[in-house]
């Protein structure tokens, strides 16, 4: 079946159902993206060709390859497979696991935002602009941050000035930021605002004493202040010179240089190394699970309540790990801790299962819940269940039915009612969980898994279990 639709208002073409844009490409009129056999691809419209025989001549496209700063892409000449009479078909290199800036931690977001910028500065070098300053262009691949859109990138024009500078003040410099100032869970506040925090609620969010800082001043309080203002003569518009352009990109890359993560003590700061249950626990449970591991084959893990990362850490530089936690600083310091390690493989997010990342974006479509993306062949849950048992109000069997689809082998570790954290949990309120006991537990999850192991953990009363999905 062919659908017809319309690029840029102009002649209509003629393309197959399979190759629908993806539905966040609807904004873009030079191109899209659209999904054939498993990978993405990328169609360029001709009308930004004169734009992407720039990028690809001027060298600008392998310099920022070689900096592992852009995906890189083949062109596929035999586009008539593809039903295309004209424009180009790009084959990107496929990035295994899509994640949203809402799910990124402080210094995700910084290092997402210099490479924005890095990225704006080697484009004006070669006689392009980056005219697109939105996170959403960007993923973690290979433990950094990368810049997925070829389309982002047009020629420059004379006494033009940023046409992105806005958006990145929305889209970066609000989260950072909120985070620098108010709270590192600030973040959250782009779930509602996708397309970028506007200047007056930041604004109205950020403490008085952030008028003292020169950069947050002009960027923020100024633009508010002359929001609407007619503040420039007929023609100025076009009187931005080049450099002026690259001081202002300078000078946001200082100020974002200089930004810092709110540090807020939290719950689980230091879980690991400073909890009641002792050194003996953590070595104990490590080498339970490394033996649990060993037998298994798997390509993909998930890692839920990751905290500090100790066990996405356990698995081999090629094994692909998503490392979760709700806790915003926990996942910040993994991150660090991971770039600074060299550990590419273990991507941190921040995610609060109790209230995840939805379905967002026009008909709830363009951007995917976390739910549905993540998928894996092997599922961590250790030290979890009781916290979303006991401090969330969630029944066991919608815990098991939430775990089922998100991979075929789970490791998931039970902590009764006679754990010093679980007393903890129940110190200031009334016990009404009766059936949250090892025996249910084994009961409910047996309708979904088949527990292939089961040992308890060291000198505790917890229990690891190794499952297979049934």
């Amino acid at each position: 079946m062919k659908k017809k639709i319309r690029q840029n208002n102009a002649a209509i073409k003629t393309i197959p159902e399979f190759m629908q844009p993806h539905p966040a490409s609807y904004r873009d009129t030079e191109g899209f993206i659209f999904k054939h056999d498993g990978n993405m691809y990328r169609y360029i419209h001709p009308n930004y060709e004169v734009h992407y025989a720039q990028l690809m001549n001027s060298g600008l496209y392998e310099e920022l390859f070689k900096k592992n700063m852009l995906v890189a892409h083949r062109e596929i000449y035999e586009t008539g497979s593809f039903h295309f009479s004209e424009g180009r078909v790009l084959l990107p290199e496929q990035i295994p696991f899509i994640s949203y800036p809402y799910e990124w931690s402080f210094d995700m977001w910084k290092d997402a935002a210099l490479l924005t910028l890095h990225i704006a500065q080697a484009a004006l070098h070669k006689g392009m602009m980056l005219k697109d300053a939105t996170p959403f262009n960007i993923q973690f691949f290979k433990g950094r941050p990368i810049f997925i859109d070829t389309l982002s990138f047009e020629n420059y024009v004379a006494g033009k000035p940023w046409i992105a500078y806005r958006q990145f003040c929305e889209c970066f410099l609000a989260p950072l930021l909120l985070m620098h100032y108010c709270h590192p869970g600030t973040h959250k506040l782009f779930t509602v605002y996708p397309n970028g925090i506007p200047m007056d609620v930041l604004a109205n969010l950020l403490p008085n004493r952030s008028k003292w800082n020169m950069n947050t001043m002009l960027h923020v309080h100024l633009q508010v202040k002359f929001a609407g203002k007619p503040n420039q003569k007929p023609g100025s518009e076009n009187n931005f010179s080049k450099q002026k352009l690259e001081i202002l990109l300078k000078g946001l890359e200082s100020f974002v240089q200089k930004l810092s993560l709110k540090k807020i003590k939290t719950t689980w700061d230091d879980y690991y190394t400073g909890t009641i249950l002792g050194d003996d626990y953590l070595i104990a449970k490590t080498a339970l699970v490394k033996t649990f591991i060993s037998d298994l084959e798997y390509g993909h893990v998930i890692d839920l309540g990751a905290n500090d990362g100790h066990f996405s850490s356990l698995f081999a530089p090629g094994i692909q790990v998503i490392a979760t936690d709700a806790d915003p600083n926990c996942i910040n310091d993994l991150y660090l801790r991971s770039r600074q390690d060299g550990r590419a493989n273990i991507l941190p997010l921040v995610i609060d299962f109790t209230s995840p990342s939805p379905a967002i974006g026009w008909n709830n479509a363009e951007r995917e819940s976390i739910t549905s993306r993540l998928k894996a062949d092997l599922v961590l849950a250790l030290a979890l269940v009781h916290h979303l048992a006991i401090a969330k109000n969630v029944p066991l069997h919608l815990i098991a039915g939430w775990l089922q689809p998100m991979g075929e082998h789970l490791i998931i570790e039970f902590v009764p009612k006679t754990d010093e954290k679980v007393k903890l949990l129940l110190q200031n309120r009334k016990d009404i969980f009766d059936k949250y006991d090892l025996e249910n537990f084994k009961t409910i999850f047996a309708n979904t898994y088949q527990v292939v192991k089961e040992e308890k953990v060291g000198n505790t009363d917890r229990v690891l279990f190794l499952m297979k999905r049934k």
